[in-house]
């Protein structure tokens, strides 16, 4: 069995063609991903599902990524949750700050092909 297998992510991205290809190529590792388009709906997720590390956009509709992103740090029970974003842009300020709430990484997507995105995510 591979460190992958049984892993559990939840994919929080407002691009719905992208969250279809992420799913396809995360189950190729033996990932279940959970597919959200909102901080909302991830939330609801997040309540039933005890995922491993969660994969979070920045922009996103109504409840940004970095508002869920101190959503989560302050949630007892989704604090110490491992968090990558994978952002279409990202300042070296912008950074900084997701740094300092505690996420494992911070991705730029036009700076790397999609399935290296997926590797990097995987083995996280």
């Amino acid at each position: 069995m591979t460190e992958t297998q049984n892993k559990k992510i939840l994919v929080v991205e407002d691009e719905k063609p992208l969250c279809d290809a992420i799913k396809f190529r995360l189950e190729r590792y033996g990932i279940t991903a959970f597919i959200s388009n909102t901080a909302e709906e991830a939330m609801k997720i997040l309540k039933k599902e005890n995922v491993d590390l969660i994969w979070l956009d920045i922009k996103l509709p109504i409840i940004n990524g970095i508002e869920f992103l101190k959503i989560i740090r302050n949630n007892p029970d989704w604090k110490d949750k491992k968090v990558i974003v994978v952002s279409a842009s990202g300042s070296d300020e912008m950074k900084k700050k997701m740094g300092e709430m505690g996420i494992l990484d911070f991705i730029v997507k036009n700076e790397m092909k999609l399935d290296d995105i997926i590797k990097r995510v995987a083995n996280a």
